[in-house]
């Protein structure tokens, strides 16, 4: 059993349990080529998981024509949802999938991201515990899962899921692929855990470096040639890549992606009126067979009989001892309390300490991960470096803030105003080193409408 991913490449059987990472810019094709790959695999009856962030890996169900059925995959959630996703069950999804062992694609699309990644966590996690059969997964847009820099406690909770599954998966018989089109921005823990390296044009020089110091880990080539290689990424045209796999059975070719036998499901077609013909391969059979593990029939109770009542035989009547009651001593007088005795209590004056007033910055917790004014980005920006080990809360400058702030890809006008604003709350202290001090207890994040301390 081999993978062809193009006309002179096939992927041997054991990429079903590989960590393969696809690396472009956005419209290089990433998709496209990765979504030839899970062709192969279910076409050879390896069951399949699609974390599908942007509600496109649908067309799996369909032909590359649009109207003629595809392959065989369950769809949860989104606009060709064949079973609603719900959040709150992501557990119990993952368990029915490994029972059925049927390959689904999860549609996150429609979910903020916040929401998202606690399904994302839930699954994962869930589906690393219980998998023991062949399966690979497929996560689009991994930086979203996975960030290099995690902000807030769901972001934290979902890049812990995602990195355990990557690297110990391999243990529980797992594999996936990882896509991004912002090599940069995705955990370079995660990144390096890469078996095979799948990449694409590729332009920004971050990007570049995050493939480079893949490769430096991976291989003796001299730098000079690679440094041409690096270069040469820039020429690649559309489903054109490099597919690398250093270990046996190594992989170093540049190659052009076969034609996808399903449906890529770009805006363009959408918009177009053929988006209404499309005709989905019908998947009842699979469907049946997850909700028969989903959603289980009652087990019929059996009705346990009532307990027989004996008649209560008639017996002699019980006539008591005749009992002599205790004689009664006569009870002693207590004497008045002298005036000696008598206990005086004095009042205490309460203690009352006056504690200056300091100002407390509220962050709504649907905003931490893409926060829209100059003071939110800061205070983002502030908390979530507070919370990293070994780091000093007293070395902060207005330069540093903005570099943390321009590395999320965040816009930089007006935080030298919301820098003063903090300072004047004196959440913000300027200290004779010509540092700032960042006190992280006077920013709190309103979750569910309740306070919750950052401390």
């Amino acid at each position: 059993m081999t993978f062809r991913i193009s006309h002179d490449l096939s992927l041997p059987d054991e990429a079903v349990t590989w960590v393969i990472s696809y690396l472009a810019k956005r419209g290089a094709g990433k998709t496209y080529c990765s979504s030839v790959q899970a062709e192969e695999m279910l076409k050879a009856q390896i069951p399949i998981v699609v974390i599908d962030g942007m509600g496109i890996w649908w067309g799996l169900r369909v032909s590359n024509d649009g109207v003629n059925p595809g392959l065989p995959i369950v769809v949860f959630g989104g606009e060709h949802a064949d079973l609603p996703l719900i959040p709150e069950k992501a557990t119990e999804m993952a368990k029915a999938i490994v029972e059925s062992n049927i390959s689904c694609v999860l549609d996150l699309s429609p979910f903020s991201k916040y929401m998202a990644r606690r399904i994302v966590s839930a699954f994962l996690n869930e589906l690393y515990r219980l998998n023991r059969v062949e399966r690979h997964v497929f996560i689009e847009e991994t930086d979203l899962w996975a960030p290099q820099r995690p902000i807030g406690q769901e972001e934290q909770f979902c890049l812990s899921a995602v990195d355990n599954f990557v690297r110990r998966g391999g243990n529980h018989n797992l594999g996936c692929t990882l896509i991004t089109q912002r090599s940069a921005v995705l955990n370079k823990d995660i990144l390096t855990q890469s078996d095979c390296l799948v990449v694409l044009r590729t332009l920004a020089p971050q990007d570049k470096k995050a493939i480079q110091l893949w490769v430096e880990e991976q291989t003796d080539e001299d730098k000079k040639q690679l440094k041409e290689w690096y270069d040469s990424l820039k020429a690649l045209e559309n489903g054109e890549a490099w597919v690398w796999h250093p270990e046996k059975p190594t992989i170093f070719r540049k190659v052009k992606f076969r034609t996808r036998e399903t449906f890529h499901a770009t805006r363009e077609f959408i918009r177009s009126p053929r988006a209404s013909k499309i005709i989905l391969m019908d998947v009842d059979e699979f469907i049946q067979k997850f909700k028969r593990v989903f959603e289980p029939k009652p087990t019929e109770q059996k009705i346990k009989p009532e307990p027989q009542i004996l008649p209560i035989l008639p017996t002699k009547p019980h006539i008591p001892e005749t009992i002599t009651p205790p004689k009664l001593e006569p009870q002693k007088q207590i004497p008045a309390p002298s005036q000696e005795n008598k206990i005086v209590i004095a009042q205490a004056m309460p203690n009352i300490q006056i504690q200056q007033f300091k100002p407390t910055l509220t962050i709504p917790i649907e905003i931490l991960n893409e926060p829209q004014s100059p003071l939110g980005r800061v205070a983002v920006i502030l908390k979530n470096d507070s919370q990293m080990k070994g780091h000093r809360n007293d070395q902060w400058t207005g330069n540093r803030i903005k570099n943390h702030i321009r590395d999320h890809g965040w816009d930089d006008n007006g935080v030298d105003e919301a820098i003063q604003q903090l300072i004047r709350w004196e959440i913000l202290v300027k200290l004779s080193s010509g540092y700032m001090r960042f006190y992280p207890q006077r920013v709190e994040i309103l979750e569910n409408n309740t306070r919750m301390m950052i401390k």
